[in-house]
């Protein structure tokens, strides 16, 4: 027992002192390259497959760099608070003959012809389009949102300052109170009393709208209304905008900030006649009782990478699968590829028995 006490003791020992080559811990078994055939369908499978694997790769790469939008919804606390709302605009009349006023649903109405700036300029439409024809915007990420607010929040100045011009540009801020409003802008003596007749043949409204928004103003981020254009002949015109409001914040992937608000917007417009309407830009504005948060989700790189071995992986392992069962069937559909079945064994041949032979006697003879 002793003896074989210490062979044990002495095996092991020698296997501490040399281990197995690591070609013994090898789980992932090779075959050789002799036994592997390339086939022209191998080839075009595995085009496809490095295809979709591109793809995955690349929608999961841009959602790990821009993460997506999560959107929650609730109840809006800041109702009946005071609300900014910033205004520039440019119509084809003088400002002598241009009022501009603010009614809300608490009854006050606001004479703000001179809190907004005018200078007379020329009526010139440059890039703007109807709102028809503007085209929806893509969405834009909260990053991308956060980024554009921090560039310069003032308004431009006016292009062509014309004394006394044929056109005039309002614009501005003011505060207003959080609750249902219309913004009015009209002509002296049509609509409103006034001491001065604003003669027919000066009144044109037509107009382009270069901003409205609500909130800090951003101008570097585009609203609905933003560079609009309406055009008329008609000395009495009417144009109606119908704009809901939503409290929005965006929270990016860093956990920045950006409390603002958003807008839908339909409009209308139509001809009348004189003692029949009151011509002029009316923007009706309604604000909603709730608030929306975007909040921008990301992955991390762990997170990132994990999914990544998992897409790679898994489109492999069954495509592997799929093309294995593929070319079987190819095979039992067209047959063999012509080549001799090798035997699984190889019978021996069966040994001739002797022939016994026997000596004739003299009898015979």
């Amino acid at each position: 027992m002793a003896s074989i006490s210490n062979d044990q003791s002495s095996y092991f020992t020698s296997v501490l002192a040399k281990p197995p080559p690591l070609v013994a811990f090898d789980a992932f078994k090779k075959t050789n390259a002799t036994y592997k055939e390339k086939t022209a369908r191998g080839g075009f499978l595995t085009l496809i497959i490095a295809a979709i694997i591109a793809v995955l790769v690349w929608t999961e790469a841009r959602e790990y760099l821009y993460g997506e939008a999560g959107y929650e919804f609730s109840v809006d606390r800041g109702v009946a608070h005071d609300l900014q709302l910033n205004f520039d605009a440019t119509v084809a009349t003088p400002c002598h003959y241009l009022t501009v006023d603010v009614r809300d649903a608490v009854g006050d109405r606001l004479h703000i012809s001179d809190e907004f700036k005018k200078d007379g300029t020329t009526f010139e439409i440059g890039q703007a389009q109807r709102l028809q024809n503007l085209h929806n915007q893509k969405e834009i990420s909260a990053s991308k949102m956060i980024s554009d607010s921090k560039g310069r929040r003032v308004f431009p100045r006016t292009a062509h300052v014309v004394e006394d011009g044929p056109a005039c540009r309002i614009w501005g801020s003011m505060s207003v109170k959080k609750v249902t409003g219309n913004l009015h802008v009209t002509t002296l003596g049509h609509g409103y009393l006034s001491w001065e007749h604003t003669d027919h043949a000066l009144m044109n409204l037509s107009h382009v709208i270069h901003e409205f928004s609500f909130g800090p103003y951003f101008p570097r981020i585009s609203q609905p209304l933003d560079n609009s254009a309406e055009v008329t002949d008609a000395h009495f015109h009417i144009f109606q905008y119908f704009v809901s409001v939503v409290s929005t914040t965006y929270v990016d992937a860093r956990r920045r900030i950006l409390n603002t608000s958003q807008y839908s917007v339909t409009d209308m417009s139509r001809v009348t006649e004189h003692g029949r309407g009151v011509p002029g830009i009316f923007i009706k504005y309604d604000i909603e009782p709730m608030s929306l948060t975007i909040r921008e989700r990301t992955t991390t790189l762990l997170q990132f990478l994990v999914r990544l071995a998992g897409i790679v992986g898994g489109i492999l392992v069954c495509s592997d699968y799929g093309f294995r069962t593929f070319d079987f069937m190819v095979d039992q559909v067209l047959g063999s590829s012509g080549k001799a079945p090798i035997p699984t064994s190889v019978a021996s041949p069966r040994p001739k028995t002797p022939t016994m032979r026997g000596f004739s006697s003299g009898a015979d003879r």
